[in-house]
């Protein structure tokens, strides 16, 4: 049987000191039918260099073009545009791949042509130390309830886990590239939401570097990564309005929610003065507004989320107003 081409897709930026070992991580992978897109998302270290003298025909190096934002989302759509796979595997440029990541889960692919995607197990190390890596599966593998188990019950995919099925990525929105922080948490619910088929195969085959230039460190203190934290949360809560159909919907709006309060009171406290924090009310207050006429349930709340916007604006004061824990069916869950 011919072996269908998979196409790894790589973002990077200033990662020359890393890529050496994640790229030799691919060229030793059991499967060998296989090409790998490396997109530079502006690099200043040798990056270009290092990618350029590797004698593997196979790694394939480009540019973001400077039309496209910049970002490791504009870098994993323009990879997909120069994809030639039949399977697409996003990767980030400081992991390591196991030498059956490939093989494994195309063959569950090949063997099962109804699935959309594959999912295998990550887990995180830090280097240089004796701690033993930490295998971090989702508390849910193989979901039957995706929206629920996706926001509440623990189902999640590290953007290097699924092998997807090129025809069913193709007619898809993929990275959103406005978004500096849940733009993978954002990607996979958005795919989930069209009910794709998939094996989430409970083996470890990919290792994830943690504890340097770590981004997420510091995106509780970024303005720009909760405003983005807040995009993600209204498309959820629009899927879920605009879906009647969709399993305890009105749960899952009232989670959303609190959420969301939560969110803008966090956004407001980034703020440096009241000018920033009215043109945060001008923006995203009509939001939250709008979220407590979707329901019976959350219309109660309405003169409590009034009179918090108004405190906050005013004072930069008032998180009781914000605060809703009776829909936190996360804590509740655990």
């Amino acid at each position: 049987m011919q072996e269908g081409l998979i196409s790894v897709i790589i973002p990077t930026y200033n990662r020359a000191h890393l890529l050496p070992e994640t790229l030799a991580s691919i060229e030793s992978q059991t499967y060998k039918n296989w090409e790998c897109i490396i997109v530079d998302d502006g690099s200043t270290d040798n990056t270009e260099e290092i990618i350029l003298s590797h004698s593997d025909s196979r790694f394939v190096f480009y540019k973001r073009p400077k039309e496209r934002q910049k970002g490791a989302n504009a870098c994993r759509n323009y990879g997909f545009k120069k994809s030639n796979g039949e399977y697409i595997n996003w990767f980030d440029s400081d992991d390591l791949m196991h030498p059956d990541f490939l093989k494994l889960k195309v063959e569950e692919l090949e063997t099962d042509l109804s699935l959309d995607f594959c999912a295998c197990v990550g887990q995180k190390f830090i280097e240089n130390t004796n701690e033993e890596p930490i295998p971090d599966p989702p508390k849910v593998l193989n979901s039957k309830s995706y929206i629920e188990d996706y926001l509440l019950n623990g189902l999640f995919f590290y953007t290097p886990s699924p092998l997807w099925r090129y025809k069913f990525l193709e007619t898809k929105d993929l990275f959103d590239e406005s978004l500096h922080r849940s733009q993978e948490r954002d990607f996979h619910f958005r795919m989930l939401t069209y009910q794709p088929k998939y094996l989430h195969l409970e083996t470890v085959l990919f290792n994830i570097r943690t504890g340097i230039e770590s981004i997420s460190e510091g995106a509780s203190k970024s303005i720009i990564a909760q405003k983005s934290i807040f995009k993600y949360f209204d498309g959820v809560f629009t899927y879920l309005k605009n879906n009647q159909n969709e399993d305890k919907r009105e749960k899952l709006m009232s989670y959303v929610f609190y959420r969301q309060t939560t969110n803008y009171y966090n956004i407001n406290q980034l703020c440096n003065n009241f000018s920033q924090r009215f043109n945060i009310f001008k923006s995203y207050s009509k939001h939250l507004i709008s979220y407590v006429f979707t329901s019976k349930k959350l219309k109660t709340h309405f003169f409590k989320i009034v009179f918090g916007l108004i405190m906050v604006l005013v004072t930069n004061k008032g998180y009781k107003f914000f605060y809703f824990p009776e829909y936190d069916y996360v804590k509740k869950n655990e």
